[in-house]
């Protein structure tokens, strides 16, 4: 058998590998193999023009699969970190400070789910549910992400307050464009759910 059988068959064998493979990660892989071998061959034949469209195909399919290893291990990162507090320095960008005085009420139960708020500095309750929550706290990712978007208690500022606003749209966007942000949000909406369940409360 020749050289140049060898590499077509070497080739056409990985490509059905590629092809029974069930996750994207090892179909772009063996992708990958099969167009440097498809590369080979038009080399040893005289076939440039089979050589330089192979050597784009493994181009395509190796930026491919370091897009979404990449996208792995930052989905990996932001799931083992999902129970550290938040760290906004990223998030920054998209929030707007807002200075809020005692006695307002930020929204009213079943208003639509419009924003998500941090407090910097301050307390906000929720009125019928007693609950309190202070500095370094996020709250109203729930309305935002419920099919109603709709806020499921009252949240009233009973001291001067500092806060950081994100709308319900640029989150949205984020959670989508961003899976580290997008893991985030899923982590802290599961865990609040089983807090809130575990004391029979339900944070909006």
């Amino acid at each position: 058998m020749t050289i140049t059988a060898i590499l077509g068959y070497l080739a056409l064998g990985l490509l059905l590998v590629s092809a029974w493979m069930p996750t994207m990660i090892w179909l772009r892989a063996f992708a990958v193999a099969a167009a440097i071998v498809v590369a080979i061959y038009g080399l040893v034949t005289a076939n440039y023009w089979v050589a330089a469209i192979a050597v784009i195909l493994a181009a395509i399919h190796a930026w491919r699969l370091y897009e979404m290893r990449r996208l792995v291990s930052l989905t990996r990162a932001a799931t083992a970190g999902g129970g550290a507090p938040l760290t906004l320095e990223w998030l920054l960008p998209y929030m707007q400070p807002v200075a809020i005085p005692k006695d307002t009420v930020l929204f009213h139960k079943d208003s639509a789910a419009d924003a998500m708020y941090f407090i910097e500095h301050g307390k906000v309750r929720f009125e019928e549910l007693g609950v309190d929550m202070e500095k370094g706290t996020l709250f109203g990712e729930i309305g935002i992400f419920s099919h109603d978007k709709k806020r499921t208690a009252t949240a009233k500022v009973i001291e001067d307050s500092s806060l950081l606003r994100i709308s319900d749209e640029k989150v949205r966007e984020l959670y989508f464009q961003n899976p580290e942000f997008g893991f985030f949000i899923v982590g802290l909406i599961t865990r609040r759910l089983i807090e809130d369940g575990a004391k029979g409360t339900l944070t909006p």
